[in-house]
C-alpha cells in the first residue's frame, strides 16, 4: 500500500509540474487581444474568392499580353512603311540633286 501511495504521489507531482509549466507558458486574454477574432475574419476573402479573382486576373493578363503582341506587330509594320517612305523620299531628293547638277552644267556652259 505504501508503494501505491508513493507512486500516486509521484504521479501527482508530475501532474503538478506539468500544470505549472502550462500555466507559466499559457497565453492570457491580454496576450490574445492583438489577434484577429472570428468576426474580424468574416470580412476577409475566402480561398474560393481568391481563386476566382486569380482566374479573372489571369484572363485579363492574357488579354493584355495579346494586345501587346498585336501592338508590337502593328508598330513594326508601321515603322517598315515609314522607312520605305523615307527611302523613297531620299531617292527622290537624290534624283533631284542629280537633275539640278545637270541643269546647272547646262546653264553655266
Amino acid at each position: 500500500m505504501t508503494e501505491d501511495i508513493k507512486n500516486l504521489t509521484k504521479s501527482v507531482d508530475v501532474i503538478a509540474q506539468t500544470t505549472a509549466k502550462i500555466l507559466e507558458t499559457m497565453a492570457t486574454k491580454k496576450d490574445l487581444e492583438g489577434f484577429a477574432t472570428k468576426e474580424d475574419l468574416n470580412g476577409l476573402a475566402t480561398k474560393k474568392d481568391l481563386a476566382s479573382t486569380e482566374f479573372r486576373l489571369q484572363k485579363q493578363i492574357s488579354g493584355i499580353e495579346t494586345d501587346l503582341k498585336s501592338f508590337k506587330q502593328e508598330t513594326r509594320e508601321n515603322f517598315d512603311q515609314v522607312n520605305e517612305k523615307l527611302d523613297d523620299l531620299h531617292d527622290t531628293a537624290t534624283n533631284h540633286d542629280k537633275r539640278i547638277e545637270v541643269l546647272e552644267e547646262k546653264v553655266l556652259r
